[in-house]
């Protein structure tokens, strides 16, 4: 079983094939009146007062009542990198779309991959892991500092690849599944470039992390739960209304380490409790690879050689 730690890229730096229109890019020179929308680091802020002029909304305080932007969230294009799985990348399908950044060396057509991020400026990664995913296939390349390619993968997520009788018998492809885990991203890898193809394709989040080996989880005592963000209730007039939200789910691990491996982990599962994470039950099992706030640790010291332990994975919706 693994803990991954969650990298954080430059945004800054990240380029994404879908354009940001959500709102007007934010101008110093522009006066906006009370209500207006901008767009600043790829992210949408709301004027919370009228005659708005000169105001970066990248330092305004949001956690003041008194500010004078108020975030609202990150742009459609990256959206898959606010922490929040229900808040998706969600592409267009432009027949004609050109990404005039996208080096046509890859062969990546962007007519058919509606979604092509691609990320430079990392170090020690070792983990991608795509939540939410819907997408026909998904190729990932990997290149070191020198933009030489060390890993160019295609992975197939559901059959429609799959346009004649003779290609089910030469074409590998797994049931559909919203995640996609990968392990082995190479240590000198400095760039990741993600395309998605396929028709209506979203991207709940996109994760990359350093992993780390935690043990081995016990299939019999680790179990998940979805908890549903919709309520009942009454209104003023007795009627009974449902007020929909998303589902988010937790996990219960249970875990089986060397006490030699369990005095290496434990400081590190301490200093990221209560932070972002990816717990990697196992890879080939796509419901045990959960991304959330991970919990306290638990555990019991009547082993002589190995500790049992568990934590909670509390999803983020």
């Amino acid at each position: 079983m693994f803990i991954s730690r969650k990298f954080a890229p430059d945004l800054g730096q990240v380029r994404c094939s879908i354009p940001e229109e959500d709102a007007p890019a934010w101008a110093a020179g522009v006066t906006y009146p009370l209500n207006a929308r901008v767009v600043r680091d790829h992210r949408i802020y709301q004027s919370a007062i009228p005659d708005n002029l000169g105001l970066d909304p990248l330092v305004e305080d949001q956690s003041v009542v008194a500010a004078r932007w108020v975030f609202d969230r990150y742009t459609n294009a990256f959206a898959c990198f606010d922490g929040v799985l229900s808040n998706a990348t969600v592409a267009f399908e432009e027949p004609d779309a050109e990404v005039p950044w996208l080096d046509p060396s890859f062969g990546i057509d962007p007519a058919s991959a509606p979604i092509i991020l691609d990320m430079p400026g990392l170090s020690g990664v070792d983990t991608l892991i795509l939540f939410g995913v819907r997408a026909s296939s998904a190729r990932l390349i990997c290149l070191d500092i020198n933009d030489k390619v060390l890993l160019d993968r295609d992975t197939n997520l559901s059959g429609r690849q799959v346009r004649d009788w003779w290609a089910w018998f030469s074409t590998p492809f797994g049931a559909y599944s919203d995640k996609l885990v990968v392990l082995d991203i190479p240590g000198t890898t400095r760039r990741v470039i993600v395309a998605l193809r396929g028709s209506r394709v979203s991207l709940g989040e996109l994760f990359l992390g350093a992993s780390l080996s935690i043990g081995a989880a016990q299939v019999g005592s680790t179990e998940g739960r979805s908890i549903s963000g919709s309520r009942y209730s009454f209104n003023d007039y007795g009627s009974l209304t449902l007020a929909k939200g998303p589902t988010r789910v937790e996990m219960d691990y249970r875990v089986v380490a060397s006490k030699a491996l369990w005095d290496q982990i434990k400081p590190e599962l301490d200093r990221n409790s209560g932070s972002l994470v990816a717990a990697i039950g196992s890879p080939t099992r796509a419901s045990s690879v959960q991304f959330g706030i991970l919990g306290p640790v638990k555990w019991g010291e009547d082993l002589p050689d190995e500790y049992e332990y568990s934590f909670t994975i509390t999803g983020v919706a």
